[in-house]
C-alpha cells in the first residue's frame, strides 16, 4: 500500500480520509460531556472513536467492542451516538472511571446525593483511613481529615439511599468524583506520570471542600448533558479483565466493530501513576496497600516490573514472530538492558498476536477493527510499532484497509524514561477489516 504523507488542518474529522495522511486536529474540545471526568493518561482523543463509528457502524445493530477500554472514550462515544457497546480492561479503577462515564444517571438523584455527602461529611465523627504506612508522606493532615470525611459520607449513601433503584450506579459515580480530586489535593506533582512528592519544586495542595465543591457541580452539570443526550436505551458494559489477551474469556458475543488503543510498549504504569487515589478508594478493589499495588502492576501488558529469573536465559533463537527479530536483535546489543528490554519487546508482540487472533474470531466478516497506537523507544532503538502491528495482523489474516496519522497536542504524562525514551508525538490510526471466508 502507498502511503501519502501529507498534514491537513482540521477541526473535524472528515469521513473519508486518504491513506498516509497525518492530522493537525484543531479541534481541542477532547472533554465533551463525560470524557473530562478524571484525569487519565495516554488516553486517546474521542474524536478518533467518533470518526470511527461514523465510518464503519452502518446499521442500528452494530455491537462494539473496546478490549483496551482504559476510561472508556469509546464507550461514552457508542453511547452517545446509539450503539451498544462492551469495554474490558485489566485495571479496576478505570473500569469504574469506564463504568461511571457511560452510564446516564438522573442529575437530580444525583445532585440530592451530593449535598447529603457534603453536609453530612461536616459532622461526620467517623474518618475513614487509608492502609498505607506513609500517608503523611502524600498528604497534610488536614487532607487527611477531610478526605476521611467525605469518603465515609460518601459509603454511607448506600444506606440512606438504599430505595433508589440501581443505587450502585450513583455509589459508583461519587467515589469516581472522589477519586477526581485526590492528586490536586495531595502532596505529589499534579502532571508526573509517576506519583512522586518533588524535593525541589514545592506544592501547595488544593483545599478539599472547595475543590469537592467545584468538581460536584462540574459532575452534574455533564451527567446532565450525558442524561438529555441519551437515547434512554442504548448501554454500554464494563468488564474487568485478567489481562489474558484472549479477549474471548471474558465475552461471549461477536462484534461488528473494534474501537481501540492498547498499551505501549514500556506501557504507562497505570498503578503507579494512580497511587495516590488507591491510597484511597483502592480498598474497593484489594489495591489500598502499596504491597498490594505492586503485586497488580506485573500483571499489565507491556509493564517493566519483570524479574531476572523471567528474561536471564532470554535469547534471539526464543523470537517466533519473524518481523520483529530486527529491531530485537539491535535491542539485545545494549549492554545494560539489551537481554531484559529484548524479552519485552518479544513478549509484548508476542501479546498483541495473541490479541488480535483472539479479536479475529469475535470480530464478524466484513467488521472492521480500528487501532490507535504509538512507535517506541526503546534502548535508543526506534520500534515501529505500528509498521509491526501490521505485519502481525495480516499474519493473522486481517486487511490492512486504510492508515493514517494525527499529532499529538496533550503530552500530559509523557514517556520521559530517563532520555531512554521521549515523547510520543504522533499516533498511528490502523485500520483492519476481516475479510469473507469465501
Amino acid at each position: 500500500m502507498i502511503m501519502i504523507e501529507k498534514i491537513k488542518y482540521v477541526k473535524d474529522l472528515p469521513l473519508e480520509i486518504d491513506n498516509g495522511t497525518i492530522f493537525n486536529i484543531e479541534n481541542q474540545d477532547v472533554s465533551y460531556l463525560t470524557h473530562g471526568f478524571h484525569k487519565y493518561p495516554g488516553k486517546f482523543i474521542p474524536q478518533i472513536p467518533k470518526w470511527a463509528i461514523e465510518k464503519y457502524a452502518k446499521k442500528e445493530e452494530t455491537k462494539i467492542i473496546d478490549p483496551f477500554c482504559g476510561s472508556g472514550t469509546t464507550l461514552v462515544e457508542g453511547l452517545i451516538n446509539g450503539y451498544d457497546s462492551v469495554g474490558v480492561d485489566i485495571d479496576p479503577l478505570s473500569c469504574l472511571i469506564t463504568k461511571v462515564k457511560s452510564t446516564p444517571i438522573q442529575p437530580e438523584i444525583l445532585e440530592e446525593m451530593i449535598s447529603c455527602v457534603i453536609k453530612n461529611s461536616k459532622i461526620e465523627n467517623e474518618v475513614f483511613q487509608p492502609k498505607t504506612h506513609n500517608i503523611d508522606h502524600w498528604f497534610t493532615e488536614k487532607a487527611q481529615r477531610d478526605l476521611g470525611r467525605i469518603r465515609t459520607s460518601i459509603d454511607k449513601v448506600l444506606v440512606k439511599f438504599e430505595t433508589i433503584e440501581d443505587v450502585e450506579d450513583y455509589y459508583d459515580c461519587l467515589i469516581v468524583l472522589f477519586s477526581s480530586i485526590i492528586r490536586r489535593v495531595s502532596n505529589a506533582d499534579n502532571q508526573s506520570q509517576k506519583t512522586y512528592v518533588s524535593g525541589t519544586k514545592e506544592k501547595i495542595p488544593a483545599e478539599v471542600d472547595t475543590l469537592f465543591k467545584k468538581q460536584s457541580q462540574y459532575y452534574l452539570q455533564k451527567i446532565n448533558e450525558l442524561y438529555d443526550i441519551w437515547d434512554g436505551k442504548t448501554k454500554a458494559k464494563v468488564i474487568q479483565s485478567n489481562g489474558s489477551p484472549n479477549i474471548g474469556e471474558f465475552v461471549n458475543s461477536e462484534f461488528d466493530l473494534v474501537i481501540t488503543s492498547p498499551p505501549y510498549i514500556k506501557s504507562i504504569d497505570y498503578v503507579y501513576n494512580q497511587m495516590a487515589e488507591l491510597f484511597w478508594v483502592g480498598d474497593l478493589f484489594e489495591l489500598d496497600t502499596q504491597e498490594k499495588q505492586n503485586k497488580k502492576r506485573r500483571n499489565y501488558t507491556g509493564t517493566t516490573l519483570i524479574y531476572k529469573k523471567e528474561y536471564g536465559d532470554f535469547d534471539i533463537s526464543d523470537i517466533e514472530i519473524e518481523c520483529i527479530k530486527g529491531v530485537i536483535e539491535e535491542i539485545f546489543k545494549d549492554e545494560k538492558n539489551g537481554q531484559k528490554h529484548a524479552y519485552i519487546v518479544n513478549d509484548y508482540f508476542n501479546f498483541m498476536k495473541k490479541h488480535l487472533e483472539s479479536m479475529f474470531d469475535l470480530l464478524k466478516e466484513n467488521g472492521h477493527y480500528v487501532m490507535v497506537i504509538g512507535n517506541s523507544t526503546v534502548s535508543d532503538i526506534l520500534v515501529e510499532s505500528a509498521d509491526l502491528i501490521v505485519r502481525i495482523a495480516e499474519l493473522v489474516g486481517y486487511e490492512l484497509e486504510n492508515r493514517w496519522s494525527y499529532e499529538i497536542k496533550n503530552h500530559f504524562m509523557g514517556f520521559h524514561r530517563l532520555g531512554r525514551g521521549g515523547k510520543i508525538k504522533e499516533d498511528h490510526v490502523l485500520i483492519f477489516r476481516k475479510p469473507n471466508e469465501g
